[in-house]
């Protein structure tokens, strides 16, 4: 049902959104420390975020009898809806946070200067990569800001795209065919 699709795409899109929130502040900040456990959180996110949408469309394909079976369109669309409605949570999220909360100039400043931070603590022999980072930055400061809507769908089509990537797997693996003699017993 759609209210089993919203509920399970917010719980979904509250976490996702919780661990974007600490990744850009983590990143923000410059602190190699927290970069360095923001790259632990992501991994550990990525890993949840598999086997929430895996248990969701698991728990989701329960309900359809042997007989009916559980083809891959059924699982792979049922995962799409709810990657689609933790990707509203998470766009809608990551507009208020860069919008209205840090205000969009002050997010790019404060990338800009964790970014100067990291050119300073680089050696002689990333020359190259600091001319990069370098250009980046200009090019990020000189840019115009996007719109909230813009923004809240970037963030909303970066979880749909993990959905998309993540449903190939899990419709393959949880979908089954109809069984024309199944026993009562299935």
């Amino acid at each position: 049902s759609w209210n089993q699709v919203a509920r399970q795409g917010a719980v979904l899109g509250i976490i996702l959104a919780a661990s974007a929130l600490f990744e850009w502040e983590a990143a923000l900040s410059g602190k190699l420390g927290l970069m360095g456990l923001m790259c632990l959180e992501w991994i550990a996110v990525v890993v949840l975020h598999y086997y929430l949408l895996h248990r969701y469309t698991k728990q989701y394909g329960a309900a359809f009898s042997a007989e009916e079976g559980f083809p891959f369109w059924r699982a792979y669309g049922y995962l799409l809806n709810v990657s689609l409605f933790a990707g509203v949570v998470v766009g809608a999220v990551q507009a208020l946070y860069m919008h209205a909360i840090v205000g969009y100039s002050t997010y790019i400043a404060r990338y800009v200067e964790m970014m100067k931070g990291l050119m300073a603590q680089m050696s002689s022999g990333g020359q190259q990569t600091a001319a990069i980072l370098r250009q980046t930055m200009e090019q990020m400061q000189q840019a115009e800001a996007p719109s909230i809507i813009s923004t809240a769908f970037s963030g909303m089509w970066s979880v749909v795209f993990f959905g998309v990537v993540f449903g190939l797997i899990i419709a393959a693996v949880l979908a089954r065919s109809p069984k024309m003699f199944a026993s009562k017993d299935e």
